[in-house]
């Protein structure tokens, strides 16, 4: 990941953000609006785009990345704005951004989101082969491509829905159990990798897919879920606000949040027999 496009209609923004990335040897290019972005994408064959939202005229930085996405669905892209846009983080949603910031941020903030951006496909297979050894597979290759994708795609939108601050707490703590009841199915099966039959891999993938369009109604309808008491089984309200802080901070990747449902119930003695382990269950969930 070399080729970066910086869409900032703010020049002293931009020209910052594009000698910093110079400098750390990123080849980068700077477009002051959606014209200028879209005519150095047909040009160049970025690896990342890094665009504010708000622009002037008819297309603003997301309808940029919407019809770059239309070309390479592949392609990466961070989002930035100064602005509680209440549609900004639903459109970013549907349109599969990998991050999003808030304005103002440090510089280091858009070198980090680059870099989480840079080891997504290398954690992605790190965190698959560290489950399948949690539940005592052995290569998780044989798996079903698309229940993994899938599932990854959920996890990807719980991550920017919760850095968009496109939820409320207690919207995205009800979002969270049900995908919680959705990984439970999914850790029992992969427990039993050659049991799992083309239906109900098939099932597994409309529940998560259900899921996602679920997520994305949440936010269009900037949905409000009131506090209701909480059974022994659920997650405490306490840890999942901490849990919450550490998403937006940027400490847990949307990777890793593939981990968290299991560390969160695995037992301190086998947890601790694997510093790996022990490292990530203590940024996810430890005081």
């Amino acid at each position: 990941m070399k080729s970066i496009l910086v869409l900032e209609d703010d020049e002293n923004l931009r020209e910052l953000l594009v000698d910093v990335l110079d400098s750390l040897a990123y080849q980068v290019e700077g477009a002051a609006g959606p014209e200028e972005a879209l005519h150095l994408a047909h040009e160049i064959s970025f690896d990342v785009v890094i665009s504010d939202v708000r622009m002037a005229g008819p297309v603003d930085g997301l309808g940029v990345l919407e019809e770059l996405k239309k070309r390479r669905p592949g392609l990466a892209c961070i989002v930035m704005t100064g602005y509680a846009d209440e549609l900004a983080p639903l459109r970013a949603l549907q349109i599969r951004v990998d991050d999003y910031l808030y304005k103002p941020f440090d510089v280091r903030d858009i070198v980090a989101a680059l870099e989480r951006v840079k080891k997504s496909a290398q954690q992605n297979q790190w965190y698959r082969k560290a489950l399948s050894r949690l539940l005592g597979q052995g290569d998780s290759q044989q798996l079903l491509a698309e229940l993994h994708e899938t599932r990854e795609s959920c996890l990807k939108d719980f991550f920017v829905a919760v850095r968009s601050n496109l939820l409320y707490a207690e919207t995205a703590l009800q979002a969270w159990d049900s995908l919680e009841d959705l990984e439970s199915g999914y850790l029992s099966a992969m427990r039993l990798p050659n049991a799992i039959t083309p239906d109900s891999a098939r099932a597994a993938v409309q529940r998560y897919s259900l899921w996602r369009r679920q997520l994305g109604q949440r936010g269009a309808n900037q949905e409000l879920v009131l506090a209701s008491p909480r059974s022994p089984e659920k997650l405490d309200r306490k840890l999942f606000k901490l849990f919450l802080e550490r998403l937006r901070s940027g400490a847990i990747s949307a990777e890793e949040l593939g981990m968290a449902v299991s560390l969160r119930r695995l037992p301190a003695e086998r947890r601790n027999q694997d510093p790996e382990y022990a490292q990530l269950w203590q940024r996810m969930w430890g005081p």
